[in-house]
């Protein structure tokens, strides 16, 4: 569970996360690791790194809390080990306030390595460069409504995102096209400085010109 992170870590989580996403094997063993448990020796094989220069980097993100043990078996005088990510929970607004600030933080800490991870390696790979994909970033200085306005707008397009990805599971399960895995990474939160009001084009308009 996330609390290992908290529990092992010798440094805080922003500098664990900072060391986790720092290398491009690291990257590629938590986007792995997103999908399911796999040994270090399965996990070698998906990302093409040998044994022995993948162990240094799961050892040091095992100590971190970056990664964690799923299962373990033992193999005569050897005991076989399953990696996976670390384990996040879905948490209403009520709930998440009820929780200690630290632990707060090891959470989305946790939750900020897997999405980095994911962008990153798809940046290594190209996919952000391809002309469909939609890639934007902003501030946007809010009042209180606005704020709620856009919580709101928020879950609202999360809720659509998943009826369509219903939608295209029953269309491919008829037809037999093979889908695309797509990636989300949604962050809206409060900037630690107030963001200065500049001139910039509508995202309707950005989007025109991306596409």
């Amino acid at each position: 569970m996330v609390k290992t992170i908290a529990r092992r870590a010798r440094k805080g989580i922003e500098e664990v996360v900072q060391y986790a996403l720092g290398h491009r094997i690291r990257v590629h063993v938590l986007i792995v690791l997103n999908e399911g448990t796999y040994t270090a020796g399965e996990i070698g094989e998906i990302i093409g790194v040998p044994l022995n220069t993948l162990h240094n980097h799961l050892r040091r993100m095992l100590e971190d809390g970056s990664i964690e043990i799923a299962r373990e078996e033992k193999k005569g005088n050897m005991v076989q080990y399953w990696y996976r990510a670390v384990e996040t929970q879905t948490y209403s607004v009520e709930e998440f306030e009820q929780l200690p600030h630290l632990y707060r933080q090891n959470i989305v800490g946790a939750i900020v390595q897997s999405g980095t991870a994911e962008v990153m390696a798809g940046l290594y790979a190209g996919k952000l460069a391809d002309p469909r994909a939609c890639v934007y970033w902003d501030w946007y200085n809010l009042d209180k409504e606005g704020r709620s306005d856009a919580d709101a707008l928020t879950e609202r397009y999360l809720e659509q995102l998943r009826e369509i990805e219903v939608d295209s599971t029953n269309r491919a399960a008829v037809s037999g096209e093979e889908t695309a895995s797509m990636l989300l990474d949604i962050m809206f939160f409060e900037r630690p400085r107030k963001g200065a009001t500049r001139s910039r084009p509508l995202v309707t308009e950005w989007k025109m010109k991306s596409s």
